[in-house]
């Protein structure tokens, strides 16, 4: 009996995450594009149009936006560097900063992984600590902050799960888009904690009674 229950469990728990495993990215955006005229953390943009949303045409209702087809998914961002006058920061879910300047500079390569539970644009910004008349925060998924109209967010598709993400603080005019650079990637959480409680346990109970019956 026992068999046959953890055979049906182990069944319908593929099925299921096969069925449910999925996550992707899409950009909801305005139809905005602009040249990238010279990306020190990633040359092979130079010269490229990006889909852009500026300070000026951000809403609550544009960017990165992740789709879950399932219980859950992992997010990883990844700072890849930055090149700028100005002291800027991506911040993740609020706290998790990645930092280009100053004893606390964060390291190219370092990555953050959360998980998201819901489908939603994705909770990160960017933003400038540093000078006074430049302080801004830009907003993945709300509204930007004072002094954002001419600050920029760019978007690369990479694949339907991965997205390079480019901040751009203008600071003297430029279209460069590398002034804090992620790459972010998603995917879906294939095995809940409780699914494989379940199975752990239907397998022990399954070991036991093999053992008795040997014995």
């Amino acid at each position: 009996m026992i068999k046959k229950v953890f055979v049906a469990a182990v069944a319908v728990f593929l099925v299921s995450a096969s069925v449910a495993s999925a996550a992707t990215l899409n950009l909801f955006g305005t139809g905005q594009t602009d040249l990238v005229t010279r990306n020190d953390v990633l040359p092979s943009l130079n010269y490229k149009s990006v889909d852009m949303i500026d300070g000026a045409t951000k809403t609550a209702h544009n960017g990165l936006f992740l789709n879950i087809a399932g219980d859950a998914a992992s997010v990883t961002y990844s700072f890849l560097g930055a090149e700028a006058g100005n002291s800027n920061f991506a911040a993740i879910i609020g706290s998790n900063e990645f930092l280009n300047r100053g004893s606390n500079a964060t390291a190219a390569g370092t990555s953050v992984t959360v998980t998201q539970y819901v489908s939603g644009f994705l909770d990160f910004a960017f933003g400038t600590l540093a000078p006074s008349r430049a302080i801004s925060l830009f907003n993945n998924n709300g509204l930007p902050d004072r002094n954002t109209s001419s600050f920029a967010m760019g978007f690369v598709q990479i694949s339907a799960s991965a997205f390079y993400v480019l901040f751009d603080d203008i600071a003297f005019g430029d279209r460069d888009f590398d002034d804090m650079v992620m790459r972010i990637d998603v995917a879906a959480v294939p095995l809940p904690a409780g699914g494989l409680l379940l199975l752990s346990a239907l397998g022990g109970a399954l070991v036991l009674r093999r053992r008795k019956k040997f014995a």
